[in-house]
């Protein structure tokens, strides 16, 4: 066999490797793909399983709170403080709310009566 035959067949075999190569990585990826999607539906199935469990426990949690007074004592009252907690902070948003209403009503004035005197001032001048 001749050099160029040999480089010839090399060529060839390295042509058919590199075939063989980019096949196995499209099938892994493909692979990679399908897992990956596999994943994010058990991901989802499982937030789906929390929220039903959630939903369980706030409806015993509403309507029967003998049940959870019998054996649930302490996440009963975790709810109910952190229930608290959310009240308060509503009050102090409005708190916050009406300060900073009261604060730009007061600005409001000091800046038509400043306008006012500015005109005053400007009428005066001509």
């Amino acid at each position: 066999m001749s050099f160029f035959d040999n480089l010839k067949e090399t060529a060839k075999n390295l042509g058919e490797k590199a075939a063989e190569t980019a096949t196995d990585l499209k099938d892994k990826a493909s692979d990679k793909i399908e897992i990956e999607k596999l994943n994010k539906k058990i991901r989802d199935a499982e937030g789906d399983i929390k929220d039903t469990y959630a939903a369980i426990g706030k409806k015993i949690f509403e309507e029967h709170p003998d049940y959870l007074d019998k054996f649930f004592t302490e996440e009963k009252g975790k709810i109910e403080e952190l229930k608290a907690n959310i009240a308060s902070f509503g009050e102090k948003i409005e708190a916050v709310k009406a300060t900073v209403g009261k604060v730009v009503e007061e600005a409001k004035e000091e800046v038509e009566e400043k306008a006012e005197e500015v005109k005053d001032k400007i009428e005066e001048s001509l």
